[in-house]
């Protein structure tokens, strides 16, 4: 990044803006606090944006108007707001008619008479269960059982007022004037008309470039009105500021040539925090970028843990999943999604990543010799290719344990290079010393010496590192330098947490994994308890149980990967958070 800032006339400020816009390339800064924004017309605003979500929402896209097609904003809105309302409308009737029709059709075709011929009498109609027959000895009105079902009782009890609502144990039957032949033509007239508003919906959505155009040019300029405030101003000039990429140099020279405007560019200072815009190298990465920026955004100075965190984030997924069967299931469904994720950037990237994670969790699947619980033939292809006991609970939880420490090593490593020749460095350093020496006394991997002078070292390291960032300006600074030191070992107990915290990979596979053969063990029970009809039983609760598994799984391993990689992953590796850039660039017409 450098910080550009551009000089010109002030009568040429609204035309340079807009240029700039256009350009794209900046992460501007304010250089004096705008008044607030207010649009020329909210009510239209949010009428406007409605419409728009409302005909993007509709389930049939038809091929939209091309750009530089007659178009009355006004009209088009007020037409898509007017048949959402009478969709709304013709949805609740048809509701409620469904409602009636099945509450009258026990009844059968009737017509009540005049209420005159009654004496001001009505009938009450309830659907009583067989059961509750009792509750007809106690009530006071006139009542008679008009018609019969298996467990039920048809009963209309006489009265002028309704009856209260404790009357019989159950709620009346909703029955109007009108019978049930009428009630179930006006339904099909009512399904048509939805029909028609529907497909008056679908032609509307031809309207959703012009009206995303539209509605984009709006807020372009608001944001443009916005920028045009945030400049410094004086006499007849006008200065603005603001990041941009070094590539973008040529670019701004360009602009600056076009317009007679004065460019000075320079690099950032010390102290100061550019914006982070991260360029990927990988798609692989930008996906990992995705997932960092859903939680932090790196700071300028630190480094893109993307391609790290979507690496570890599948190898987590994994081995929380834990099954090669899942695995296929996932990838299953990803080829029969994969045309429709195709339609857009973000569903490109999810179908890329879910492509990894079946890699992954097959792979890991395959070495655990687990395909949807069931136990493997001795002397098997696919035996013999089972490397992993995620039952074996001593060697699984060594193995999370070695996992979370080269994950967190990883991090440490890339701060100490990243701040080589400082007492940060010298930490983190100091703090792969403590691990390794930690590793090594657990494990009992190259004898507890070699622990202890590595532990011994590490912690020497980090308490010299710690307190090396304070500068010495008086004798006062050397005991305030061995404080923060000490106060860095206070670390020695997140350290210790944060990889503990990577057994939930050993827990939460051999859950899954259990799981799984604990549904398969309860269905065979049945089939063999049960013959004939225990099949059926038997598929039910594989289908119901592995179901339930798959779901319980997904969520874990994305919960739990995610969080390895947020909390402990970058909390060590990400020594300070930055800010996204944000482009003063105007929004696509497609939107």
């Amino acid at each position: 990044m450098q910080r550009v800032t551009l000089c010109g006339l002030l009568r040429d400020k609204a035309a340079t803006l807009d240029r700039l816009q256009a350009l794209g390339v900046m992460h501007l800064i304010p250089l004096r606090t705008p008044g607030p924004l207010e649009t020329s017309d909210p009510a239209a605003r949010n009428r406007a944006e409605t419409a728009f979500r409302r005909i993007v929402a509709s389930p049939v896209q038809l091929r939209p108007y091309r750009p530089g097609t007659a178009f009355d904003a006004d009209e088009v809105v007020a037409s898509i707001l007017a048949n959402r309302a009478r969709l709304r409308e013709l949805a609740d009737r048809r509701d409620d008619l469904r409602m009636w029709v099945k509450e009258l059709e026990p009844w059968g075709e009737f017509r009540f008479p005049p209420i005159d011929e009654l004496a001001g009498y009505r009938l009450w109609l309830y659907v009583l269960p067989v059961r509750e027959r009792h509750g007809l000895d106690k009530l006071d009105l006139p009542w008679q059982i008009v018609g019969h079902a298996p467990t039920e009782l048809h009963v209309a009890v006489i009265s002028r007022e309704e009856p209260p609502a404790d009357l019989l144990p159950v709620k009346r039957t909703l029955a109007g004037s009108t019978p049930l032949s009428q009630q179930r033509a006006e339904l099909e007239d009512v399904e048509i008309a939805i029909e028609k508003a529907e497909a008056e919906w679908a032609a509307l959505t031809r309207w959703r470039l012009l009206l995303g155009a539209n509605l984009a040019a709006a807020e372009d300029r608001d944001e443009l009105r916005t920028v045009s405030e945030q400049t410094l101003d004086e006499d007849t000039v006008f200065a603005v500021q603001g990041w941009a990429p070094v590539d973008a140099t040529p670019a701004l020279e360009a602009l600056a040539a076009e317009r007679g405007l004065a460019l000075a560019t320079e690099p950032p200072q010390r102290g100061e925090t550019p914006p982070t815009l991260l360029r990927a190298s990988s798609q692989q990465a930008e996906i990992g970028g995705k997932i960092t920026d859903f939680y932090t955004s790196p700071g300028y100075r630190t480094w893109d843990p993307g391609f790290i965190v979507y690496i570890s984030f599948a190898i987590f997924f994994a081995m929380i999943l834990a099954d090669a069967g899942y695995a296929l299931l996932i990838a299953a469904a990803t080829a029969l999604y994969w045309r429709k994720m195709g339609a857009s950037e973000a569903g490109r990237q999810a179908r890329t990543l879910l492509v990894g994670l079946s890699v992954a969790a097959f792979a890991y699947g395959v070495a655990a010799g687990s395909y949807f619980g069931v136990a493997l033939p001795e002397g098997s292809v696919l035996a013999r290719l089972k490397i992993i006991d995620v039952t074996n609970f001593g060697k699984m939880m060594r193995l999370s344990v070695v996992i979370g420490a080269l994950h967190i090593a990883i991090a440490l490593a890339v701060v100490s290079w990243l701040n080589r020749g400082t007492g940060k460095a010298i930490a983190s350093l100091g703090w792969i010393a403590v691990i390794a020496g930690g590793m090594a006394l657990g494990f009992e991997i190259v004898g507890r010496t070699v622990g202890v002078v590595l532990l011994v070292a590490g912690l020497s390291a980090v308490v010299i590192g710690s307190g090396a960032e304070r500068p010495i300006t008086k004798p006062s600074d050397w005991i305030w330098r061995i404080f923060d030191g000490l106060l860095g070992l206070t670390g020695v107990t997140k350290l210790f947490g944060d990889i503990l915290s990577y057994l939930r990979l050993f827990a939460l596979g051999l859950a899954s994994a259990s799981l799984a053969v604990t549904f398969n063990q309860i269905a065979h029970s049945v089939r063999a308890s049960h013959p004939g009809l225990g099949v059926l039983f038997a598929l039910l609760i594989i289908l119901f149980g592995h179901g339930i598994n798959i779901v319980i799984g997904l969520m874990s391993a994305v919960v739990h990967g995610l969080r390895l990689n947020y909390i402990e992953f970058l909390g060590w590796g990400l020594t300070e958070e930055g800010s996204p850039f944000r482009a003063f660039a105007k929004r696509k017409d497609s939107r």
